[in-house]
């Protein structure tokens, strides 16, 4: 039982030190790593969500993890 108590403080020592640390904030706009953009042409789609705006005017689906709106 003593080891178990020794280690749980231990464990929450180490997490709480963690916490504290300043990490840089993730952004959406800038990429982590190098990448490059890829041009596609496509007729087809599945496993599409799809939805149509309350004034049916805008179609929105979305395709290969992006959102487009038609």
């Amino acid at each position: 039982m003593k080891y178990f108590i020794i280690s749980f403080l231990l464990f929450s020592i180490n997490i709480l030190s963690a916490q504290d640390k300043k990490s840089d904030k993730w952004d959406v706009n800038t990429p982590a790593l190098p990448f490059k953009e890829v041009t596609i042409t496509t007729d087809e789609g599945t496993w599409m969500s799809l939805d149509v705006s309350p004034d049916g005017k805008t179609i929105v689906f979305d395709m290969l993890g992006d959102i487009y709106t038609l």
